[in-house]
């Protein structure tokens, strides 16, 4: 698929290509649309470099959400 976006409308958000791919993907992997790698594959950047990105917006990693979750996988493997 390819979306385009007129120069004008990229030129008045201040975003180069990059740029743009870049905000679409935090964008989504902060609303958990896309997963760590799908929104890594997405932006073209490295992890490290991913990364930088998610914390400059203060975009954790590991949520609360995610933590409830593995507590509840291992008290369900009575691991707890």
């Amino acid at each position: 698929m390819r979306l385009e976006i007129p120069d004008d409308i990229m030129t008045l958000a201040g975003l180069t290509e990059q740029g743009c791919l870049i905000e679409l993907s935090v964008h989504l992997y902060a609303g958990r649309r896309l997963s760590f790698g799908q929104a890594l594959r997405l932006s073209g950047l490295n992890r490290v470099e991913f990364e930088h990105q998610l914390a400059q917006r203060d975009i954790s990693l590991y949520t609360v959400d995610d933590l409830h979750e593995d507590v509840e996988t291992l008290r369900a493997l009575g691991r707890l």
